[in-house]
């Protein structure tokens, strides 16, 4: 959830469009409280921040294809810290769609880009933080699903993941964020052997390139299976091996994941826990991270009214001791967001993000943070439908 802004919450709620293709230009007007703006517990400061965001979406449904995306940028007015103001302090862009070839085989594609003054929000993810600094993330995913057989199915995806620190942090000490590019492939293969019960072999490879380190190859076959325990629960489980080369070293470490997911007539909770080769946002590196999260939307709770609730926990360390940077941090987030359609033209939003962060004495980057940011707003926008 946290690559949803609140003025791009509503993207999560059922389709709300009266016609195939509804834009709706809109203005959010917000103020937060954040007691810790810099980000780094070694200088903490609070604010009152008054936000201005202009919002864009884009709803289109149609029996064969379907595309829903949003754009949003902030300016901000700090009350205490007023050279922190910023016509431009963040911008985000959200898509997500598919088209559907034939019967068999639909294509899929997801774009997210956020730029924002805080690294944990662009670490989308574990949520890790480098402090206060301008930086940007920039993820596309495109993917193919084929239905081969009644029972067999073949889905292929591709994603490429950017991460960029642009200057120094703010803050005393602070340190500048490791740029990186992730590139990852991932094929799966799936029977069906009960309509319960379906099994799978998937296999991905990720190429690794964080600035001013070895760069990283990692290969992960897993097997795994899905099961529905009741008509709406399910429980999904992969395990196996990644086998990562860098720095002319080798090492092998558990990969995968394990979710179970309960849907109900109000919205749907979930619980997952990922383990897997990647870089800890800026702290950078080829590290082991896992994360243990949970998920909590609430869509039908009451007409307009969409809630959502996720507490998430992460730890990276580094594969190798002979890395230049050692990564050794464990991040804890919990977010608690709403939006309220008052009427077709106005919505109340809220939101509470908890961020607590503890760096070990190996790690080469020390930030350790204590953040609470509470933030409200109303959003007024208008709806155009086309036929």
């Amino acid at each position: 959830m946290a690559a949803y802004p609140l003025e791009l919450l509503g993207l999560l709620a059922p389709g709300q469009q009266k016609g195939p293709v509804t834009l709706t230009p809109s203005l959010g007007i917000s103020e937060e409280y954040n007691d810790n703006v810099f980000a780094d517990n070694r200088n903490r400061q609070w604010d009152f921040i008054t936000t201005f965001s202009p919002t864009i979406t884009l709803a289109i449904q149609q029996p064969s294809y379907q595309l829903n995306a949003g754009y949003s940028f902030s300016a901000t007015v700090y009350a205490v810290e007023p050279n922190l103001s910023n016509a431009f302090d963040s911008q985000s862009f959200i898509a997500q769609g598919f088209y559907r070839v034939t019967p068999a085989l639909t294509l899929s594609a997801s774009e997210s880009f956020l730029l924002s003054n805080y690294t944990n929000l662009v670490s989308t993810q574990g949520g890790f933080s480098t402090g206060r600094q301008k930086s940007w993330n920039n993820s596309f995913s495109p993917s193919l699903a084929w239905q081969m057989t009644p029972r067999n199915s073949l889905n292929l995806g591709v994603s490429y993941s950017a991460l960029r620190y642009e200057g120094g942090g703010q803050g005393i000490d602070s340190d500048t964020g490791i740029d990186s590019d992730t590139y990852t492939f991932q094929s799966t293969v799936s029977h069906v052997f009960t309509p319960r019960f379906t099994g799978n072999i998937a296999y991905s490879f990720t190429y690794l390139d964080s600035r001013g380190e070895d760069t990283a190859t990692s290969h992960s076959p897993t097997v795994g299976f899905s099961y529905q325990l009741t008509p709406t629960l399910i429980a999904a489980v992969n395990a196996g091996a990644a086998i990562t080369t860098t720095g002319g070293d080798t090492f092998v470490s558990p990969s995968g994941n394990i979710s179970l997911t309960q849907f109900f007539r109000i919205g749907s909770a979930s619980v997952q826990y990922s383990r897997g080769v990647g870089v800890a946002g800026g702290f950078g590196g080829t590290n082991d991270t896992q994360t243990a999260s949970a998920t909590l939307v609430l869509s039908s709770l009451a007409r307009g009214l969409l809630v959502a609730f996720g507490p998430s926990y992460s730890t990276a360390d580094s594969l190798s001791s002979r890395q230049s940077n050692q990564v050794d941090v464990k991040t804890f987030t919990l977010t608690l967001d709403a939006t309220y359609q008052l009427s077709r033209y106005a919505n109340l939003f809220a939101g509470y993000t908890f961020l607590h962060q503890r760096t070990g004495g190996s790690s080469t980057t020390q930030v350790d943070v204590d953040q609470n940011r509470v933030r409200v707003g109303v959003q007024f926008g208008y709806p155009f439908t086309f036929n």
